[in-house]
């Protein structure tokens, strides 16, 4: 059997890694700015890390959200501590992507609509809401192609209010990242961001903050739309909070309510994905 072509690789093994510097087989050191695609937050294989994840391994690695996983509630508490959003609340899952589609799906949940609000180059992931969402024609197959999203300028002031005017109340949710990474080094100004906010107030949208890349504190305040001063309704993120181990997640604001089966992971917030994401804070 063959790998699924789908990657165009560097001619490279990396065999070895320390902080920041990775080995490839041949003995070569590198400094490595890439990170694993972003994912490496307190370095490769820090001591602390390992032993966490070592120590958990020892006393249950996995079970499901059938059961209560006391490591969830920890992590939860910690997270709304050290970004501010203590009254919020915390959905586990396995990929940005994941995080995503959770958020899109548990707004339209919330408002009962169907519309969506994305940007010009905006990638919010390969799944399948997530990329419909995502400003890159060649992801979206045909069966992602859907007339319920809506692609406005980033940036632009005056073509959010003109679609908000228009459609408004048709508006399920508008999901944007406060710095765009994919599609370049684009930053939302502030008072995009507080226009965004606004106007989902004014026509009960939900503004879900894509921080998957740009937060965990990768911008100097742990989610980049901090700058704003403006608090979404939802918050995804990914990348580095595990520090190269799967594990994503949503914090929601108080005002949208769960109910029972409406979101769910086999995977997602497992006993060692939790004991791997802790000690990233430490």
């Amino acid at each position: 059997m063959n790998l699924f072509d789908v990657y165009p690789t560097n001619d490279i093994i990396i065999s070895k890694a320390k902080g920041s510097y990775v080995w490839d087989d041949k003995g070569e050191q590198y400094l490595d700015l890439y990170g694993g695609h972003a994912v490496i937050s307190i370095g490769h294989t820090h001591p602390h890390w390992v032993q966490r994840i070592e120590d958990q391994l020892e006393r249950i690695a996995f079970y499901s959200n059938s059961i209560k996983i006391p490591l969830q509630q920890q992590l939860a508490e910690k997270l709304g501590k050290i970004s501010g959003k203590k009254d919020y609340q915390l959905f586990l899952c396995n990929s940005g992507a994941e995080a995503n589609e959770n958020a899109l799906k548990l707004a339209s949940f919330h408002n009962g609509r169907k519309k969506i609000v994305a940007f010009s180059k905006a990638f919010h992931g390969r799944t399948s809401l997530a990329v419909s969402a995502t400003d890159n024609k060649n992801y979206i197959a045909p069966v992602n192609e859907t007339d319920n999203v809506i692609f406005l300028p980033y940036n632009d002031e005056a073509a959010l209010e003109d679609c908000f005017a228009k459609i408004g109340e048709e508006i399920s949710a508008v999901i944007i990242e406060g710095i765009q990474g994919v599609g370049g080094i684009n930053v939302a100004s502030n008072s995009f961001l507080k226009k965004i906010r606004t106007l989902c107030d004014e026509c009960g949208a939900v503004y879900i903050a894509d921080s998957v890349q740009c937060g965990y504190g990768r911008s100097g305040k742990f989610f980049s739309h901090d700058f704003a001063g403006v608090n979404a309704d939802i918050y995804t993120m990914a990348k580095g909070m595990g520090n190269g181990f799967p594990v994503a997640g949503i914090i929601i604001a108080p005002h949208i309510k769960p109910k029972h089966f409406q979101l769910g992971t086999t995977f997602g917030g497992n006993h060692l994905a939790c004991a791997a994401t802790l000690p990233c804070w430490k």
